[in-house]
């Protein structure tokens, strides 16, 4: 649903809204990074886009942008842990 939402977006003359949605991501993995509530961190998103997009949208991409944050971190610790099994498994 946001897709299109953003692909209308970009359509009409704005190419920075993928810009702004890295950016948001990229401010919810900092967030989530240093500790803060996930209530706090939705709560940032949805007044960042509170004029963009109508309330029920501007909350459905808060939560959005925080699953690909999380997302995002998993990946990433998943990568961590296993770069970290094979140095230790591994043969000299």
């Amino acid at each position: 649903m946001l897709k299109a939402i953003f692909k209308a977006s970009v359509s009409r003359g704005q190419p920075t809204a993928n810009a702004r949605r890295n950016a948001d991501i990229a401010s919810a993995r900092l967030w989530l990074a240093e500790g803060f509530p996930v209530a706090d961190i939705l709560t940032m998103l949805e007044v960042r886009r509170r004029f963009e997009f109508s309330p029920h949208v501007t909350c459905a991409y808060a939560v959005e942008i925080l699953m690909a944050a999380k997302a995002e971190i998993n990946h990433t610790n998943h990568l961590q842990i296993t770069h970290r099994k094979e140095q230790f498994h591994a043969v000299a």
